[in-house]
């Protein structure tokens, strides 16, 4: 009834070959279809958001105790609420080995990165780049002799990140530019996250997205509490102004949590395919709401590299490409 997920399936959210799924998303009523449809966008747009509420938030409070506490606080919440509907989440010590691992570099130092890098880069440019990861995780599988890479995704990866460069070459020519310092510092935590998706890939069939997702963050944000502390004290302690204390509730209960919980449970009304073609609006959303609340200009150049970025996400995800070697 269920098949075993290849690492494909699984990095990509495709659960179309199970029997199941199909069935759902074929029996769901319009108004179920509707109502999860309606799901996913509130889900896209509290992602889109996110980028602009973290980035006000590293800028009125340091950005180390502000990564230790969300990171924290989303891992706890998300092990909590799967408790309380009685899940197990015992992990082999195997796999708990690289939930520590890969929870502190894809947790703990793509939060450092990334949010750090937000002080020097604007939030529509970072919704750009990282746009990029799908790409980055196909390149690592296939130097990792994982999965080949297509024709399908080489094509599209070579179009993002042609657009990558239209966005590095606009920095510093308006407000929503920024420093090739912040550029790359990005780029290193989409990479972050790429070997993150990959190790969860091998990890999840064993142990469930729930407890992988949970326990990484509490690793990773554990890790960085000490040094939260330590800059939260050189810097005089200084109180969480209001605008720290919302990005933290935000990033904790809306992008960590209900966002992923209604992007998941989409999934089987409406199909894999079309609720991961929603995520094509995260970085034109994340420019416009950037551009509202903090008034980030779009510069040509930077508009012809979100394009091509988008155009080139939309072209690797032409073809489903299921990995050679399922997941051990």
């Amino acid at each position: 009834f269920f098949k075993q997920k290849t690492a494909y399936e699984i990095l990509t959210c495709d659960w179309s070959s199970d029997v199941c799924s199909s069935d759902l998303a074929h029996s769901a009523s319009s108004a179920a279809r509707l109502a999860a449809e309606i799901g996913v966008l509130v889900a896209m747009a509290i992602w889109a958001a996110n980028f602009t509420v973290v980035k006000a938030a590293v800028l009125a409070w340091p950005v180390l105790p502000f990564s230790a506490v969300r990171i924290t606080a989303a891992g706890v919440l998300v092990l909590g609420w799967a408790r309380l509907r009685g899940q197990n989440l015992g992990m082999e010590r195997r796999d708990l080995l690289a939930a520590l691992l890969f929870g502190v570099i894809g947790q703990g130092i793509y939060q450092l990165l990334w949010a750090g890098s937000l002080g020097t880069i604007n939030a529509g440019t970072s919704a750009l780049l990282i746009a990029v990861t799908p790409f980055l995780t196909a390149i690592f599988a296939s130097l990792l002799k994982i999965d080949p890479l297509r024709r399908a995704t080489a094509i599209g990866g070579a179009i993002a990140f042609a657009g990558v460069t239209a966005v590095a070459i606009g920095e510093g020519a308006g407000s929503f530019g920024g420093t090739t310092r912040g550029i790359l510092a990005t780029l290193l935590a989409a990479c972050c996250w790429a070997s993150y998706l990959l190790a969860g890939a091998r990890v999840i069939p064993r142990v469930g997205a729930v407890a992988w997702t949970g326990w990484s963050m509490i690793f990773g944000g554990t890790v960085l509490i000490p040094f939260g502390a330590a800059q939260w004290m050189e810097l005089g302690s200084p109180i969480p102004p209001p605008v720290a204390i919302f990005g933290v509730l935000f990033a904790t209960f809306g992008s960590s949590s209900l966002a992923n919980v209604l992007y998941f449970s989409a999934v089987p009304i409406v199909g894999p395919a079309r609720v991961a073609s929603f995520q094509l609006l995260v970085p034109f959303l994340a420019v416009v709401v950037s551009s509202i609340v903090l008034g980030e200009a779009l510069e040509p150049v930077q508009a012809l590299g979100g394009t091509l970025i988008i155009v080139g996400i939309w072209v690797g995800r032409q073809t489903r490409l299921p990995f050679r070697r399922g997941v051990r």
